[in-house]
C-alpha cells in the first residue's frame, strides 16, 4: 500500500516558490551546465508576470525502445472560476492519437500518408494515478475520468468541491506512448517531437470548461500562462531541448535536463541524438538552433536573430531569457511553443528564404500567442494572421519596402482573389476549413491582409497600435473586441467595419 503524504504548509508554500527572485536567479548561476553559453537570470517583466501564476512539475524519462515517456506531473492549481467546481479539468492531447479516426493527422489523405510514411502508429496518454492534495490535508487518490469519446478531456473531482480561490495540488503518473510519425507529436528519422504532449489546465470561459476537439486543421492548444519546472531524464548522447534553457548532469550512462520555465501557457521539447548546435547571445537572449546538419542550424540561427530584434524594435522586448529552435521531420512548415519553435526537415533542407520565412513567421508567435494568449479555436487569425503580418515587417526590416510590398502582393492580396467555400471567412473558427491548405490561404494571407488595411488606414501604421495591444495583454488572454477595442483607444478611430469586411465576409469572386 502506498503511503499517505502530508503537505505542511511550508512545504505547501514551497511548491510555489518560483515567486523568490533570489531563487530564481540561483537556479540559473547552479547546477552543472553543458560547454554552452548560458541564458541570464529572467528579467524584472519575467518575474512580475510569473507571481501568483499556477505550478506545473513534471518528471519525465524516454524509453527509447519502448518508444514512450513515463511521466509525473504535480499541478498547483487555483480556482479561478468563481463559483464552486466538482472537478479539475486537463486537456490530455496525446489520447487523440489513439486511432485513426480521432488522430488530426488522419483527416486529409495526403497529409495522413506524409505522416505516417510506415502506416498507422498509435500514440497515447495512459493514466495510472491521479491524487489531489488540500492544504495541510493528505493526498488522496482520485477516480479520473474522461469526459470525451477521443479521451483529451480529463476530469479529476475534487472531494467536497474545489472552492473558488481555493487552491490544490493534483498529482499524476501516466505514460506517454509517441507514436511513429511525422508530426508535432511523434518519433521520425531520429528525432522525438514532443509538442503537447503533457496534461495541462483546461481553460474555463463563459461559465464552462473549454473541451474544444483535436482539430486536423490549426492549433487548438488553448491555455493560460504558468510556471513550470521540468526534468527529463535521457540516454547520455540525446539532445534534449525545450521552452526553457537547461541545465544538464550526466551520470551513468543517462543525462537529466532540468528547465526552469517561467509564465508559459505550454512546455514544447524535443530529443534527438543526431543534432548539431548553432548558438549566440543577444540583446540578452540566449538564441539556440538545434539541426541534422550544422550549416543549416548556422543559418537558422541567424535568420531567428533578425527577427528576434525587428519585433522587438516594433512591438516590445522578448521576455524570455532563452529561445531555442529545433528541426522536425514532419510536413508541416512550422510550429510554435513558447520560447522554442519547431522548424521542418525539408524547410531547413530548402534553406535560403523557404527557411528564412518560416523561421520569421514562428518567431513572430512569440509575440502573438506565447506572450498575448488568444483564443486558436474561435479567433485562429488573432495568432496565425498577426505572426504573417510581423513577416512583412521583417521583409521590410531586413530586405526593403518594395521586396514587402511584392510579398504582400504575391501572398495577402492573391488571396483575396481565389475562390473558398461559403461561409469561409479569415474570422471563422477551426471546424469550418476543410484543409491546411485552404486555412493558411484565408486565415493567415486574408487575415494578414486585413492588418495591412489597418496599416494603411492609420497616419501612423498599425505599429504602434500593435505595441500597445501586446504591453496591454502580455501573458493573458485577448479576444477580438479587445483587439478592437484597444485600437479605437490608440489610435480615436472606430476601425470595426473594416475589420467586418476582411475577417467576417464572404467574399464572392
Amino acid at each position: 500500500m502506498r503511503a499517505r503524504r502530508t503537505l505542511s504548509r511550508a512545504a505547501w508554500l514551497g511548491l510555489g516558490a518560483l515567486a523568490l527572485a533570489a531563487v530564481l536567479g540561483a537556479l540559473w548561476l547552479c547546477g552543472v551546465f553543458s560547454p554552452a553559453l548560458d541564458a541570464d537570470a529572467p528579467g524584472a517583466l519575467l518575474i512580475q508576470a510569473q507571481d501568483g501564476l499556477d505550478s506545473i512539475v513534471i518528471e519525465a524519462a524516454l524509453d527509447v525502445e519502448g518508444c514512450a515517456l513515463s511521466v509525473t506531473q504535480r499541478l498547483l492549481l487555483q480556482n479561478r472560476t468563481g463559483q464552486s467546481q466538482a472537478a479539475a479539468v486537463l486537456r490530455a492531447w496525446p489520447n487523440a492519437f489513439q486511432s485513426p479516426d480521432t488522430s488530426p493527422a488522419a483527416a486529409e489523405e495526403d497529409l495522413y500518408q506524409s505522416c505516417y510514411p510506415d502506416g498507422f502508429s498509435a500514440g497515447a496518454l495512459v493514466m495510472s494515478y491521479a491524487g489531489v492534495t488540500r492544504e495541510g490535508g493528505a493526498e488522496a487518490q482520485a477516480a479520473y475520468r474522461y469526459l470525451d469519446s477521443a479521451k483529451t478531456v480529463l476530469s479529476v473531482p475534487i472531494a467536497d468541491g474545489w472552492q473558488p480561490g481555493e487552491v490544490v495540488s493534483i498529482s499524476l503518473r501516466y505514460t506517454v506512448q509517441v507514436p511513429r510519425m511525422a508530426y508535432r507529436f511523434g518519433v521520425n528519422g531520429g528525432i522525438w517531437a514532443l509538442g503537447n504532449c503533457f496534461a495541462v489546465p483546461a481553460i474555463w470561459e463563459d461559465g464552462a470548461w473549454r473541451t474544444d476537439a483535436y482539430a486536423p486543421v490549426g492549433d487548438p492548444f488553448y491555455t493560460d500562462c504558468a510556471n513550470y519546472t521540468v526534468a527529463v531524464t535521457v540516454p547520455e548522447g540525446y539532445v534534449c531541448a525545450g521552452s526553457g534553457w537547461p541545465t544538464v548532469e550526466t551520470a551513468d550512462g543517462q543525462s537529466v535536463y532540468r528547465f526552469t520555465s517561467l509564465a508559459v501557457r505550454d512546455f514544447g521539447l524535443v530529443i534527438s541524438d543526431r543534432f548539431h548546435m548553432a548558438q549566440r547571445k543577444e540583446n540578452g537572449v540566449l538564441l539556440t538552433a538545434y539541426a541534422t546538419d550544422a550549416s543549416r542550424a548556422r543559418e537558422m540561427l541567424g535568420y531567428a536573430a533578425r527577427a528576434l530584434a525587428c519585433y522587438a524594435a516594433r512591438f516590445g522586448a522578448y521576455p524570455y531569457p532563452s529561445y531555442t529552435l529545433c528541426e522536425v521531420d514532419f510536413p508541416i512548415g512550422g510550429m510554435e511553443y513558447p520560447a522554442m519553435a519547431f522548424i521542418a526537415s525539408s524547410r531547413l533542407a530548402a534553406g535560403g528564404q523557404a527557411l528564412e520565412y518560416v523561421t520569421a513567421h514562428e518567431t513572430a508567435h512569440q509575440w502573438w500567442y506565447a506572450v498575448v494568449g488568444s483564443d486558436p479555436w474561435n479567433q485562429p487569425w488573432q495568432d496565425e494572421a498577426l505572426s504573417e503580418y510581423s513577416v512583412l515587417c521583417y521583409w521590410e526590416d531586413t530586405r526593403g519596402r518594395a521586396f514587402r510590398d511584392e510579398w504582400e502582393q504575391a501572398h495577402m492580396e492573391a488571396a483575396l482573389r481565389v475562390t473558398v467555400p461559403r461561409g469561409v471567412t479569415p474570422g471563422a473558427p477551426l471546424d469550418r476549413f476543410s484543409t491546411m491548405s485552404e486555412y493558411a490561404l484565408v486565415v493567415y494571407e486574408r487575415g494578414a491582409a486585413m492588418l495591412c488595411a489597418l496599416d494603411r488606414a492609420l497616419p501612423d501604421g498599425l505599429d504602434a497600435a500593435l505595441s500597445a495591444y501586446y504591453a496591454r495583454y502580455a501573458f493573458k488572454r485577448a479576444t477580438r473586441d479587445d483587439f478592437e477595442a484597444l485600437l479605437r483607444s490608440v489610435t480615436g478611430e472606430d476601425l470595426s467595419s473594416l475589420i467586418r469586411d476582411y475577417l467576417d465576409t464572404y467574399i464572392l469572386n
